[in-house]
């Protein structure tokens, strides 16, 4: 069951792509949650996953000892072992700016599965959003079994190194058709979405909780962008108490029919690859922010760093991701990308020590 420490937040990101426990494909990362994936093993009947292989700090990966960044050493993140930096300069100006320009003009940009939820605790995969469903004993076994075959296909695709983004679409977009078609057959039940939430192992990263409270209390929009499911996402914000009127949450949601039974899906597709171009983008949403000037995006993939593109003139948008597995193959990429990298860290202690220092 959920603890009093769950699940929440992610709706942002790839994530209609979901690593569900106990699935380990021999391609890419069976903690990532970035295609519609389905794990046909219980949490119960793995081995406890082992922590990544953390490299250690380079010359090249980590700041000049000699220069003085004090806000990062105030922050604690140039003495932290799990923390890369590469642009130590720029980020020590991006979290002043922030911080100078206090919570008037900020605002969050977030994802949602395995970003402000964890990938493992007690020794167990927690699930992602599209894990909860996957793994829950209401939905049918023939569910699990067609979406197994077409993660077969399509999943090869997704992590293809040599194929491009544009490549990839086309097959994204169509994966996630038939797995839209699927979940219309399998007749779920509106009412069945709570206790399907209650039941899994999902968790929030720690602190995720009090840092959703610090910005509820100050008012700060926080925008969570996800391919995943958005009726389970807002399942999951409710049952921990963040979903507040500050958090708006932007997913492919389910359309139901008179009797509350899911016929379909609302809106355009939302996938891993196209968080620059969903109808949050095309709308007023960062118009209605536009003093909000100051951005802190949180992220698991590549993809989330687009989720933010949306936001007018911005003064500072700080980058943090969350490399979960695979990490020494993938932090060049995520140093190239993102301001902070934060290697296999269950907590959100960087968020919550940044947002502290704002008045």
């Amino acid at each position: 069951m959920l603890g009093t420490r769950g699940v929440v937040l992610r709706a942002g990101g790839r994530q209609f792509t979901r690593v569900l426990s106990g699935l380990n494909p021999s391609e890419g990362s069976p903690d990532q949650c970035s295609g519609p994936m389905v794990a046909t093993r219980s949490l119960s009947s793995e081995a406890p996953p082992q922590g990544p292989r953390v490299p250690p700090a380079s010359g090249a990966t980590m700041p000049d000892t000699e220069a003085s960044y004090p806000t990062l050493e105030k922050l604690g993140l140039i003495a932290a072992e799990h923390v890369r930096i590469k642009d130590p300069a720029k980020v020590e100006e991006l979290v002043n700016t922030i911080i100078s320009g206090g919570f008037s003009r900020l605002q969050l940009v977030v994802d949602f599965d395995f970003t402000l939820t964890r990938v493992h605790m007690g020794g167990q995969r927690c699930h992602c959003s599209w894990g909860i469903m996957d793994n829950s004993p209401d939905m049918p076994e023939y569910y699990r079994e067609e979406a197994n075959q077409l993660l077969a296909k399509y999943y090869p695709i997704e992590v293809d190194p040599k194929m491009t983004e544009e490549e990839k679409i086309p097959y994204m977009v169509e994966w996630y058709q038939k797995i839209h078609d699927l979940l219309v057959k399998c007749s779920i039940k509106q009412a069945s979405i709570e206790g399907m939430v209650s039941a899994s192992s999902a968790r929030l990263r720690d602190g995720s909780e009090e840092l959703c409270q610090k910005l509820h209390r100050a008012g700060v929009p926080v925008l969570v962008l996800s391919a995943g499911m958005g009726d389970v996402l807002e399942q999951v914000l409710r049952h921990f108490k963040v979903y507040t009127d500050n958090v708006k949450v932007v997913s492919n949601f389910f359309k139901y029919n008179d009797q509350g039974i899911m016929v379909g899906f609302k809106g355009s597709l939302i996938h891993m690859f196209n968080k620059n171009e969903d109808a949050i983008h095309s709308s007023d949403y960062f118009e209605k922010l536009q003093n909000r000037t100051n951005v802190i995006l949180m992220g698991d993939s590549l993809g989330d760093i687009k989720m933010a593109l949306g936001v007018p003139q911005p003064s500072s948008v700080l980058k943090i991701g969350f490399l979960n597995d695979k990490i020494v193959e993938r932090l060049p990429a995520f140093m190239d990308n993102f301001d902070i990298v934060l290697l296999d860290d269950q907590t959100m202690d960087v968020a919550n020590s940044i947002v502290d220092l704002l008045k």
